[in-house]
């Protein structure tokens, strides 16, 4: 949460959240999808830096709007955002939101991967627009290559380790349940049922010991989930 910004907003939209197809919530970026009336009163299509105000506090985020070429081939628009530091339903709640900058235009990925480091990298456009500190770690992880450095050392990860440890890095501030890890790295319900998570979570630490001098880069949130830990 923040302060509401002196600066001068681009454009402002209002609207009530409304239920998407879960596609950002699948891959680890979940996003709160606001209803469109009319979409003449829209700016133009892309990626945008974004003050949210929600329940009367204020959070910051990316929104993008527009179509999801790299989802579908809809050409429904829709006003999906992203909201740093945020994991909670707000389905039919009242959203306003201030467009301060557009970072770029939309544009094609030729897969989920490509797209999702593009994403990390608004974030980070976002964080530094507002002054909001990023958490640095000796861990790096590049989503288009898959691979995971922690200092000179290249760690080989599994496919699911890989997502579930990405998700993680990603948004670093946020403590995932199971069964939201489950979800959006298994690409179906967990039906409470989470032990692969506890699993493949075990064989991440396992594989990231033998470089860490002994630090744990996921923080177990006792009676939660887990959350990424840059030490």
């Amino acid at each position: 949460m923040g302060q509401i910004s002196e600066r001068n907003p681009l454009h402002i939209l209002s609207g009530n959240v409304i239920h998407g197809r879960g596609i950002g919530k699948l891959v680890g970026m979940p996003t709160a999808n606001m209803e469109v009336s009319d979409e003449s009163t829209l700016p133009p299509a892309g990626v945008y830096i974004t003050e949210i105000l929600l329940d009367g506090q204020v959070y910051y985020g990316i929104t993008n709007i527009g179509t999801r070429p790299t989802v579908d081939n809809d050409r429904e628009i829709s006003v999906e955002t992203h909201i740093l530091n945020f994991n909670e339903e707000i389905y039919g709640k009242s959203i306003r939101i201030q467009l301060f900058g557009r970072l770029r235009s939309q544009q094609k990925f030729e897969n989920f991967s490509l797209l999702l480091e593009q994403i990390r990298m608004d974030c980070i456009a976002a964080r530094k627009f507002f002054g909001i500190g990023q958490t640095i770690s000796r861990l790096y992880m590049s989503a288009t290559k898959r691979q995971v450095k922690l200092g000179d050392h290249e760690v080989c990860l599994s496919a699911k380790e890989f997502d579930i440890l990405y998700m993680l890095y990603s948004d670093p501030d946020i403590a995932y349940t199971k069964e939201q890890i489950y979800e959006a790295v298994w690409h179906e319900p967990s039906n409470g049922c989470c032990h692969a998570v506890e699993n493949t979570i075990f064989q991440i630490r396992k594989r990231l010991r033998a470089y860490s001098a002994g630090h744990d880069f996921i923080k177990t949130v006792i009676g939660f989930g887990y959350k990424f830990n840059a030490g």
